[in-house]
This record gives C-alpha cells, structure tokens and sequence, in this order.
C-alpha cells in the first residue's frame, strides 16, 4: 500500500499516452458542452424513448420483428434483392405470408393514424 505522498511509477507506450490525451481531449470537450439545457434535452429525449421502448415492449410486435429479421429468405434477398414490379406485387398478393404482412402494415398504418388525429386534437386544446 502507498503512502500519502508515495507515487507508483507507471510506465506507457507512446501510443497508449496518445490515445489517453486523446480520450481526455474528448472528456473535455463533452464537459465543456454539459449546459443545464443540454442535460434537459438530452433527459427529454431518453424520456420519450423509454416510453417508445415500453410501448415496443409490452406488444408482440418484438417477437414478431425478431422472427422476421432471422427469416433465411430475407438473408438471401438482402444479398440479392429481387426487382419487383407491379406485376410481381400482384402477385405476390396471392401468398398467404405477403397477406399477412401486408395486414400487418395495414394496421400500423391505421393506428399511426389513429395516434396522429389524439395527437393533433390534443396539441389544439
């Protein structure tokens, strides 16, 4: 154990002395930018994610996501995405999965629509 006034000597390559001034550059810069209004902003925006997050959460909608992007074809149509046009989304209207997916959006799409009207009526009272 040292003693008050004792120092262990500690001995770094160069290039570790460069990458802790430049960590401790950057330490300073962000303690120079933290402004009471910037620490707001910052706990108003995790504030609203968290509530993104929870509302994500508390649904399948994960689940289904999760299973989705692990889906072997979408692998290979990333790889390789195929040219659809608007004969092949007709067709592509005849599968069961595509109809599922597309009821799917379908929903979103009306619930977003839904929020938007709660939103707007309620920004206007």
């Amino acid at each position: 154990m040292l003693g008050e006034h004792e120092f262990e000597t500690l001995s770094l390559s160069k290039e570790d002395l460069e990458a802790l001034s430049d960590l401790l550059s950057v330490y300073r810069m962000l303690m120079d930018m933290m402004t009471d209004q910037l620490v707001s902003e910052f706990s108003k925006i995790a504030s609203t994610l968290f509530k993104l997050l929870d509302g994500i959460v508390s649904t399948d909608l994960v689940d289904v996501l999760e299973r989705a992007l692990q889906d072997p074809q979408l692998d290979r149509a990333l790889m390789d995405p195929p040219k659809v046009g608007l004969s092949g989304l007709l067709g592509a209207m005849r599968d069961e999965d595509f109809q599922r997916g597309l009821g799917l959006m379908v929903e979103l799409l009306k619930a977003l629509g839904r929020a938007s009207k709660d939103v707007s009526s309620f920004k206007r009272e």
